[in-house]
């Protein structure tokens, strides 16, 4: 079962221009962030299927092991480089399609037909996967930094929630989430009335937001520079839960994925049908989202801090300034 890049938007309709959806100027060296990355819905990985995702500027099987929880591994084969998507699970193992070799759930090769005794370094890489919030996710990196990304203020369990795939977008990651810090643009553009905070701190892998004015109060916070999670409280007695982001693609690309939620006690209160359409008009409010952003994103030649920027981008540039600084690896198989 494989997953194709080109169906969700068209390379060739995008502007030819240098540095269009990366930092301007800046050539990419092979690197990315060492973070968790959604790869994909726990819907849309049954279990006996094999599963190719595009990941890192290169590529990566995603399949269920025998305990149900998935297993993330590079998708060459290192005999010639088979693409293992195209292979079979067999006995728990991953089977090459071109010569029949067979790889457990740690990597190791475990099986070459014929008897042939298997060559030293014969192995597939395997990323740091788990599975939560509907979305099967995998850390670019040996061990993960920090735990997998969780509502402001609230526990797993109080919640009801529903995942959905935004889809390819030609942008890194990055660069829509310096949004939730850049305060301008959220007022001008969104709508947020009083936007700025009252603090922002900064720790080693995530940013928490926090901002009370008349109209809401509540926490925002960025893991990982490409995943943002929100929860707000509204005058109205309503409240805000969602989260968004996106997966390292290749330079340039992300794969974005989102999270809408209500709390338990409310579900109850609304009963199911209810919970649904509450649920699908936060997935419309996320929409509308993406829908003012993606023509100015799409089209960015974005400059970083070597932009003009004055002082009110000043929360701005301290969030590029940690983006720059935030730890990277080349993947495993490169």
């Amino acid at each position: 079962m494989t997953d194709s890049a080109l169906p969700d938007f068209a390379y060739e309709d995008l502007p030819n221009r240098r540095g269009l959806g990366r930092q301007y100027g800046r050539d990419h060296d092979g690197t990315y962030f060492k973070n968790w990355n959604p790869l994909m819905l726990s819907g849309d990985l049954p279990a006996g299927q094999i599963v190719g995702k595009d990941f890192l500027g290169t590529r990566v099987i995603v399949y269920r092991g025998g305990d149900g929880k998935p297993v993330v591994q590079s998708a060459y084969c290192p005999h010639v480089g088979t693409d293992l998507t195209l292979g079979a699970l067999i006995d728990g193992t991953v089977r090459c399609p071109y010569h029949f070799w067979k790889f457990a759930t740690d990597g190791r090769c475990v099986e070459i037909p014929g008897g042939v005794p298997i060559p030293n370094g014969a192995k597939l890489y395997n990323y740091p996967a788990a599975e939560r919030w509907g979305i099967v996710w995998a850390f670019n990196g040996e061990t993960p930094l920090y735990g997998l990304p969780e509502f402001p203020n609230v526990a797993e369990e109080d919640v009801v929630f529903l995942a959905g795939r935004h889809g390819l977008r030609p942008v890194e990651g990055y660069i829509g989430s310096s949004n939730f810090v850049d305060f301008q643009h959220l007022e001008w553009v969104h709508g947020v009335k009083n936007p700025l905070p009252d603090s922002i701190v900064y720790e080693d892998y995530v940013v928490k937001v926090h901002q009370t004015s008349p109209e809401r109060s509540g926490d925002s916070w960025l893991y990982g520079c490409t995943w943002l999670t929100l929860n707000f409280h509204y005058a109205d007695g309503s409240d805000r839960y969602f989260m968004a982001g996106s997966s390292q693609v290749a330079p340039g690309i992300g794969d974005s994925f989102y999270v809408v939620a209500i709390s338990r006690s409310d579900a109850e209160k609304l009963g199911e049908q209810g919970t649904q359409e509450t649920l699908q008009k936060k997935i419309a409010y996320l929409k509308k989202l993406y829908s003012e952003d993606e023509p100015i994103l799409f089209s960015i030649r974005f400059r970083g801090r070597q932009g003009k920027l004055v002082e009110s981008d000043a929360h701005l540039a301290r969030a590029l300034r940690y983006f720059e600084r935030y730890p990277r690896a080349a993947p495993f198989d490169v």
